[in-house]
């Protein structure tokens, strides 16, 4: 087993971090966020684009409850002549009443249940019919418009030598994810070890990383070891330490102790040091665990009753139904950024695309709720993004 999948360092942070269905391009979901120095809470959502000639679709699954109830829905037979609800956007009507538009989508909807056994409740957020742009010309658009997931979505379409000049282009302008997402289309691990070697000698170590993740899932375990231990050398005699750092974190236990000992034998202190606290890290990991664990329970009762004694009715806001109100109108984006005290910092957003204003909390230094205010085009943008419905 290699030590990446054995990292205690890197597992003690993983194991908190707790996913939500939350997504800003949902309407009307909550998200609240803690965030201290040993723990984390990050909110995110099943969503993904779907090419299938000539349309492409933008689908999220596994809605709330309280999300669906402001889409529209139908009934629709996928492709294994299953019938499950789907959920729509109502500026999609349209297109949901097309024949051809609605057997394209059960294909596309048969797909994902199939490659994902969590699969319900579905969303179409997003619908374009394409015409007759090929693979190649709508990569050169999303790539351009810096459209990831819809670059992701069509690209296997691509010829070869598209995907190809892209991946390389991709690299060249230092785009890393165009770059993944490139290399994953390909998983073409003899092109791959191209680029690590390149990265390598380019001296662009998250390239080198991202080639050596997807080495680790491509190649068995005898070869990617080999390959490991090639670079370790080579990071090790040039004394490109961040890169030998990288290559650690993929070497097994009893390399681990070689690489130590060596390293401490020649001198190379700072090699050594990539090292040294693993040991300890391993000992002392479930205790370590154990105390932020009961921490993290801590800050979260701490959270749940400063929210829930924060008296927004006093300045005209009111929550119901699942939805912020501001002197009785819906808020379409709502932000309450808090202290509860020294270490954990606390955010309550929401949004809700049939809100007529915009919100912020305003608080004093001591976190007592002072006004509410209108958020600015700016702020929207720094916390909600370029959301558009």
């Amino acid at each position: 087993m290699s030590l990446k999948k054995m990292d205690f360092r890197k597992a003690f942070v993983v194991l908190f971090v707790l996913i939500f269905s939350v997504t800003a391009a949902l309407p009307a979901i909550s998200a609240c966020a803690i965030t201290d120095k040993s723990s984390r809470i990050e909110y995110s959502y099943s969503q993904n684009a779907f090419y299938c000639k000539p349309y492409i679709f933008d689908i999220a699954w596994n809605i709330s409850d309280q999300t669906e109830k402001l889409y529209s829905s139908k009934k629709i037979t996928l492709s294994d002549k299953v019938s499950m609800n789907v959920w729509y956007r109502d500026d999609l009507k349209t297109n949901m009443s097309d024949k051809n538009v609605v057997s394209v989508l059960s294909d596309v909807l048969n797909s994902i249940k199939a490659d994902s056994p969590e699969f319900s409740k579905p969303a179409v957020l997003d619908i374009k019919n394409l015409g007759d742009a090929s693979p190649e010309e709508l990569i050169k658009r999303y790539y351009k418009d810096e459209n990831i997931m819809y670059y992701a979505a069509v690209l296997p379409f691509a010829d070869s030598k598209t995907q190809q000049a892209y991946l390389k282009k991709a690299y060249d302008e230092y785009s890393a994810g165009f770059f993944t997402v490139s290399l994953d289309t390909l998983e073409n691990a003899g092109l791959t070890k191209k680029y690590l070697g390149k990265a390598y000698k380019d001296g662009q170590i998250a390239f080198f990383s991202i080639c050596l993740d997807k080495l680790e899932d491509v190649l068995n375990d005898k070869d990617f070891s080999a390959l490991v231990n090639t670079y370790a050398e080579k990071a090790y005699k040039d004394s490109t330490l961040a890169f030998f750092a990288v290559l650690s974190d993929r070497m097994d236990r009893d390399t681990v102790g070689a690489w130590f000992d060596r390293a401490a034998k020649d001198g190379k202190v700072a090699f050594a040091s990539v090292f040294d606290d693993y040991w300890d890290d391993f000992d002392d990991y479930w205790a370590d665990f154990d105390d932020a664990w009961n921490d993290f329970n801590d800050k979260w009762s701490s959270y749940e009753n400063y929210v829930n004694s924060s008296d927004y009715a006093k300045y005209g806001v009111t929550y119901k139904d699942g939805h912020y109100f501001y002197n009785k109108e819906p808020v379409r984006y709502f932000l309450d950024v808090q202290r509860s005290d020294s270490s954990a910092k606390i955010a309550t957003v929401e949004t809700n695309p049939k809100g007529n204003v915009s919100i912020k909390i305003v608080r004093d230094k001591n976190g007592n709720i002072t006004g509410v205010e209108k958020l600015t085009a700016k702020e929207i943008k720094k916390y909600f993004g370029d959301v558009e419905y």
